[in-house]
């Protein structure tokens, strides 16, 4: 049986040379990771020896996330990766997560049966993150999109309601996270949120929430069209990302909303990593591993 157990900034050295010959992309942010107050990176020992590692986050006080789930191929046994799960849902529960994701790739099966038939995961659908480069924005804005204001908080909330559960991207595109109405309340304060129609009068069809980081990309964080106004909010986003002097709109997004965007803009999607949303949700009182 293997050891397991929250990586300290000691281990940093072990853990790159373990990353180097299993998930060369995670090296990159290990100190991060080892330097987090809460959660962090995770590790299976045998004999101290490194043989797989794991990613626990919070997006929210009461939402956990695994990711970064990769075990030594000596070690890539279904029991194995039991264990190892059942140690990261203890520690997400002794956080206070009443809500677990995680973001599986396509071709990572073992680790998809194990949380969802070992664990109770339901599959909460597909998950895309990709980027779109080389439309031609108008050059008049649409008038029937545009930047949300404080006038439309009602009107977005109400267009919201109808669509429960709904998962954004915070801060990282892989770790999707509920929206809830303080996040929106907080995206209206950035000026991040646009609607079409604009005309107070109307029920929203549609909205996106969006940021422009380092002069790369608009980044879309969440966006919801019940058709009528997909390519005119569209337009405007373009519009937006040609004013921050960027080419590339970047997103991370559920599968069929992804898929609706690049037939809007009919353009393919490019650096396309798709995967699935899995989700656990339980009582931290009632939760136990052999469930």
């Amino acid at each position: 049986m293997l050891r397991y157990v929250r990586a300290s900034v000691n281990d940093q050295a072990k853990v790159e040379q373990f990353l180097q010959g299993v998930h060369d992309d995670l090296s990159e942010q290990v100190n991060t990771y080892l330097t987090q107050a809460q959660g962090g990176l995770y590790l299976a020992l045998e004999d101290d020896v490194i043989v797989g590692t794991a990613v626990i986050t919070f997006p929210k006080r009461h939402e956990g996330y695994l990711g970064s789930v990769r075990m030594a191929p000596p070690q890539q046994d279904r029991d194995l990766y039991k264990e190892f799960a059942a140690f990261q849902l203890k520690e997400a529960q002794k956080a206070g997560a009443h809500i677990v994701r995680a973001l599986i790739k396509e071709d990572d099966t073992l680790w998809s049966t194990v949380l969802q038939e070992d664990f109770g995961f339901k599959n909460s659908g597909q998950w895309i993150v990709g980027e779109f480069e080389g439309f031609q924005a108008p050059d008049v804005p649409p008038h029937d999109a545009g930047p949300a204001w404080a006038v439309d908080k009602d009107r977005v909330k109400d267009f919201m309601q109808q669509f429960p559960g709904a998962l954004w991207v915070g801060k990282d595109m892989y770790v999707p996270e509920s929206l809830t109405i303080e996040d929106l309340e907080n995206q209206f304060e950035e000026g991040g949120i646009a609607v079409a129609p604009q005309d107070a009068r109307l029920a929203v069809d549609s909205i996106a929430v969006y940021r422009v980081r380092n002069n790369d990309a608009i980044d879309i964080k969440y966006f919801k069209s019940q058709g009528r106004y997909t390519r005119e909010l569209l337009n405007y986003l373009w519009i937006e990302a040609r004013a921050w002097g960027v080419q590339k709109m970047r997103f991370g997004l559920a599968g069929q909303t992804a898929e609706q965007m690049a037939k809007a803009l009919d353009l393919p999607i490019q650096n396309q990593w798709v995967g699935t949303v899995l989700e656990r949700q339980f009582e931290a009182q009632a939760y136990s591993l052999s469930s």
